[in-house]
C-alpha cells in the first residue's frame, strides 16, 4: 500500500445499542490505522446517537490497510464498556483518494449488528522527489506472436508521464535486455507500467502483455534486488516473467 496521510472524518454514530442501564451512554471512539491511534471526544449523554464532528490525520508507512474504530461508553467508576466496531479497509480509498461520509455497520462485542457510524475519508499520497532507476534485465517464457520464426520483443517503461523504450531483441521468447531506465520523480506515483511488444516490420506491433512493478519497496528501501514479476494478458492471465530491479535517490 502506498505511504501518504489519511484523514477521518468521524462525523456521527446512530441506532448504537445503548449500554446504560439508568441513563444514556457517554460514547467516544478510537481509530487504529497500523500502529497509529487516536481518540475522539466524549459525548456526555451521547446515548444511541453521539455526534462528533471530528477529524484526524494519520502518516501512514507501507502496510497499514485498514481502518478501525472501536466506540466505547466511557465509565465514572470501573473499565469502560465497548459498544462496538467498525473495520475499514483503506484499498479503495488508496485507488480513489476520496470516499464521501456514509454510514458503516457497528459490529457489537457479541457479533451481531446494531447500529451505524458515519465516517468520511480522504488519502494524500506521499510525493517522493528523487530519481528512479529501472534495471529491466531479462523475460521468460514470452508469448510468442509470430505465425512463422519466432517474436522480436521490446519494452516500453512508463513512469508517470515519461515513457522510455527498450531496444528490440529478435527473435526470441526469452529476450535479456539488461537496460537501464531512468526517471525524474516528483509526483505521487507509486507504480511503473511495462507494456512489452512484438516488433512487426509489415504491420502494427503485436502486445505481449503488461507488467505492473509497485514501487513502495524501493522508495522505502532505497533499492529492490532482480525481482520476477509476472506478465499479464488482457484477461489477467499469466504470460511469461520479467525480472527488473530498482534503485531510487531520493532528493528530499
Amino acid at each position: 500500500m502506498p505511504e501518504g496521510t489519511v484523514e477521518v472524518e468521524l462525523i456521527k454514530a446512530h441506532d448504537l445499542k445503548d449500554v446504560e442501564f439508568f441513563g444514556k451512554s457517554d460514547p467516544y471512539a478510537t481509530l487504529t490505522i497500523g500502529g497509529i491511534k487516536h481518540r475522539s471526544k466524549t459525548i456526555q449523554d451521547g446515548g444511541k446517537s453521539p455526534v462528533w464532528n471530528e477529524n484526524f490525520l494519520f502518516e501512514i508507512p507501507h502496510g497499514p490497510q485498514e481502518l478501525a474504530i472501536h466506540i466505547f461508553d466511557q465509565e465514572k467508576h470501573g473499565s469502560d464498556e465497548a459498544m462496538g466496531s467498525v473495520s475499514i479497509p483503506l484499498i479503495e480509498l488508496f485507488a480513489v483518494k476520496q470516499i464521501a461520509p456514509c454510514g458503516y455497520k457497528v459490529q457489537k462485542p457479541n457479533g451481531k449488528f446494531e447500529g451505524e457510524v458515519e465516517v468520511g475519508l480522504k488519502f494524500f499520497p506521499k510525493v517522493h522527489h528523487g530519481v528512479l532507476e529501472v534495471h529491466l534485465i531479462e523475460a521468460h517464457g514470452l508469448l510468442d506472436s509470430d505465425t512463422f520464426g519466432k517474436s522480436d520483443p521490446y519494452a516500453v517503461v512508463w513512469c508517470h508521464k515519461e515513457i522510455l523504450k527498450s531496444r528490440v531483441i529478435e527473435k526470441t521468447v526469452n529476450p535479456v535486455w539488461d537496460e537501464f531506465f531512468r526517471f525524474n520523480v516528483n509526483s505521487d506515483v507509486n507504480e511503473v507500467l511495462i507494456k512489452l511488444f512484438d516488433k512487426d516490420d509489415l504491420r502494427s506491433d503485436d502486445p505481449l502483455g503488461n507488467v505492473v512493478v509497485p514501487l513502495h519497496l524501493v522508495f522505502t528501501d532505497g533499492e529492490v534486488p532482480p525481482t520476477k514479476y509476472k506478465v499479464l494478458g488482457p484477461k489477467g492471465q499469466p504470460q511469461g516473467e520479467v525480472s527488473i530491479a530498482l534503485k531510487f535517490s531520493s532528493m528530499d
